[in-house]
């Protein structure tokens, strides 16, 4: 039986399942997504449509190339063989190791595959190498500066290209041999995957569709309120300082629309009191455990299983029991030294068990989340990553639970951290539970001593000035009114002197209590923001200035610890490795000498942050802290992962980053096949017609079968 014979008889895909877990889970979201007006579910369709056309269209545009090519190269009446995939299988190319989304070139030889920006690549790079005598160097003595500098970047970018296709050329009549890793002598035959013409049909579909449904913003454009923006930046001359920060109260009663307008100029946004906060204690590492045990995955592991986790210190992997791990979550591990050990699990629990986990026993949290036209993996009507089938391979698209230690002051080494870093995909964390770990005053004291010396060592590498390093532990806190608050950190420090006594025994809680701590935490009331203290600091740059950050990392590499012996032009990109951190000091160099400075915040209980797709980011934990996290792909993310995959594609071939890249083109071919489907559903309902304001909502069995020939005859305004 076919995939497809599959799909239309199986009810869970079909969205007819009876089964518990359906019933719980995906019929409460989708109760969600139909509860949305046609009216905006349409505008939603036209938003999707028209950010994945130029995708589409590029894609349609290569296909046709290689097409005439090998129309020249063996005749007009050629049939493209289609490659056989099982549904679970994904084709990468070979020199590249990206994913091939449809039409590609293969050597019937030795089954070598080759993707269509491989082939434009090479042959471009014969080209350069045909003419490298012409180009063996730059006279600029005629030439103005802008005009040598750009000449000079087009012979490295020369000369890198000619270099990765070293010994491969490309013949004159356009044809591709097969490589030395290949056979050395074949020619490449162009062979598709998907059914023919369909990416044609895609293509004209959707330019008929964006071009002729017009579709109006019913949203206010100068409706915002004040007290929904906090401060979390002092850039100057800039009008981004002030982030977006609803509640999801907010956003349940007035729309989407004012996230749109933030999220489309790529900024982050700060979601507060989305959950029930006497349901956010149902979220203790203990209460999950239990929980995952009663997943198909966990049942036949061993209650004392041993799990990965990561050691922030020196970010290796240790072996830990489970039920030690969860521990040192509340009361906290150290060190033979002292020093408080940070570990983050890794891998546990995995993303099926957390996805399953979230069915039986949360099937309402997930429902209840805002903004589910962006997040939901299966639902999401303004997430492209949604719209592939869902057999496809996907890198974890489902919800995921991440737990890790923490310690409020900022160590300066071996903090509980997320590396700098950006991802292809939006994100969005929710902070669902946290723990403060006091340290002991013996701890305290030998962690003194020790960072006393780090500090005199690192002061040896990087003069500091004293005035500006005593205000190094000010950093901008979100608040309402955009002030810093000044005395965040010291009512911390006041609490540590009640834990002097316990050194002698006098007043040392007992792990009962200090559960109990958590607890009551936890299941405080009314705005959590106000009353308890943060669990994360956040960080987040803008995308515009990603290249001056490279630059500063680059600049500074040996600084941090890096003993990389490679040149600055040929070190990889130190975003997609994910090795550094910005530290205080750090993120105030980089202000002075790039002027360059994130959006700094706190994150509360019962907070969401949403991070878009390519604007690097780093997390600190202030306390041991549960993260629930999901990843999504936005139409107004869309172009920014487009040029993150033609990044990634240059990457050197093992690089991690290509194991994770997102199957952007794919992605948006199905995406215009599934809006188009859903358009027409809408337009065709006639109990629907009347709301969305068709110039004649009578439609003719006509144009039930196709929605283009409709257009043409009845020119459909949406409005």
């Amino acid at each position: 039986m076919g995939v497809e014979e599959i799909q239309r008889l199986c009810p869970a895909c079909r969205g007819s399942c009876n089964c518990k877990v359906c019933l719980r889970g995906d019929k409460l979201v989708k109760g969600r997504i139909r509860e949305i007006p046609a009216q905006d579910k349409l505008q939603y369709f036209y938003c999707l449509l028209s950010s994945v056309l130029p995708v589409v269209k590029q894609i349609h545009r290569d296909q046709c190339f290689e097409v005439e090519l090998e129309k020249r190269l063996r005749g007009n009446g050629i049939d493209l063989s289609r490659t056989k995939l099982n549904a679970d299988e994904q084709m990468c190319c070979d020199f590249c190791r990206i994913s091939i989304i449809d039409y590609h070139r293969h050597c019937m030889n030795c089954s070598y595959d080759l993707c269509l920006s491989c082939c434009q690549d090479l042959r471009e790079a014969s080209i350069l190498g045909a003419k490298g005598d012409m180009r063996n160097h730059i006279d600029g003595r005629n030439d103005d500066k802008e005009t040598v500098l750009e000449k000079v970047k087009q012979s490295k970018f020369q000369l890198n290209l000619t270099e990765k296709f070293s010994g491969w050329k490309a013949n004159n009549d356009g044809s591709v041999p097969c490589p030395r890793g290949g056979c050395g002598w074949s020619l490449l035959t162009l062979k598709r995957i998907f059914k023919m013409n369909w990416v044609a049909k895609l293509v004209k579909n959707v330019e008929e569709m964006v071009s002729g449904c017009k579709v109006s913003d019913t949203d206010s454009p100068h409706r915002m309120f004040s007290h929904r923006l906090s401060q979390s930046a002092h850039r100057d001359n800039s009008n981004d300082n002030f982030l977006y920060h609803p509640s999801s109260q907010d956003i349940k009663i007035e729309g989407i629309g004012d996230f749109r307008k933030h999220w489309n100029q790529g900024e982050p946004v700060v979601v507060k009191e989305i959950c029930d906060i006497s349901s956010l204690s149902s979220w203790d590492p203990m209460v999950i455990w239990r929980g995952i045990r009663e997943t198909t995955e966990e049942k036949m592991k061993d209650d004392n299983r041993t799990v990965k986790a990561i050691d922030c210190l020196d970010w290796s992997e240790v072996d830990i029991e489970l039920g030690q791990f969860i521990k040192g979550y509340s009361e906290g591990r150290v060190h033979e030294d002292g020093w408080p050990e940070m570990l983050k699990l890794k891998d546990w629990p995995s993303p099926s068990a957390s996805e399953e986990f979230l069915l039986y026993k949360r099937p309402e949290f997930i429902s209840k989340l805002p903004l589910l036209e962006y997040i939901h993996s299966k639902w999401g009507l303004l997430n492209v990553a949604a719209k592939l089938p869902h057999y496809s391979l996907q890198n974890d698209v489902g919800p995921k639970i991440f737990i890790s230690y923490g310690t409020y002051k900022e160590l300066g080494r071996g903090d509980s951290v997320d590396n700098l870093r950006f991802n292809m995909r939006d994100m969005v964390y929710l902070l669902v539970h946290m723990c403060e770990v006091k340290l002991k005053g013996w701890q305290r004291t030998k962690i003194g001593k020790i960072q006393k010396v780090f500090e005199e060592t690192e002061a040896t590498k990087l003069p500091r000035d004293p005035q500006s390093a005593s205000n190094e532990g000010r950093l901008p806190k979100l608040s309402p009114d955009g002030h810093d608050r000044e005395n965040a950190y010291e009512s911390n420090s006041d609490s540590t002197k009640d834990e002097r006594m316990e050194d002698q025994g006098i007043g040392t809680p007992t792990i009962e209590e200090k559960t109990a701590n958590c607890k009551d935490l936890n299941e405080a009331s009314g705005d959590i923001s106000e009353k308890t203290d943060p669990g994360a600091l956040w960080d987040i740059f803008r995308r515009q200035d990603v290249p001056k950050l490279i630059e500063y990392l680059r600049v500074h590499w040996k600084e941090f610890g890096r003993t990389d012996n490679i040149d600055k032009e040929s070190m990889p990109h130190p975003l997609y490795d994910g090795v550094i951190f910005l530290d205080t000091h750090r993120k105030r160099k980089l202000q002075e000498e790039f002027g360059v400075e994130p959006w700094s915040f706190e994150q509360h209980l019962g907070e969401a942050v949403f991070v878009p797709a390519g604007c690097p980011f780093q997390v600190r934990n202030l306390q041991s802290t549960v993260q629930l996290g999901l990843d999504f792909l936005s139409p107004e993310s869309l172009g920014e992962a487009v040029r993150l995959a033609g990044e990634i594609r240059g990457l050197p071939y093992d690089h991690h980053a290509k194991l994770q890249m997102l199957e952007v083109g794919k992605m948006s071919l199905y995406a215009a096949s599934s809006a188009i489907k859903e358009v027409q559903k809408l337009v065709l309902d006639p109990k629907l017609g009347a709301e969305l304001g068709f110039e004649d909502p009578n439609l003719t069995a006509v144009v039930s079968d196709n929605l283009e020939k409709m257009i043409k005859q009845r020119q459909i305004a949406c409005v």
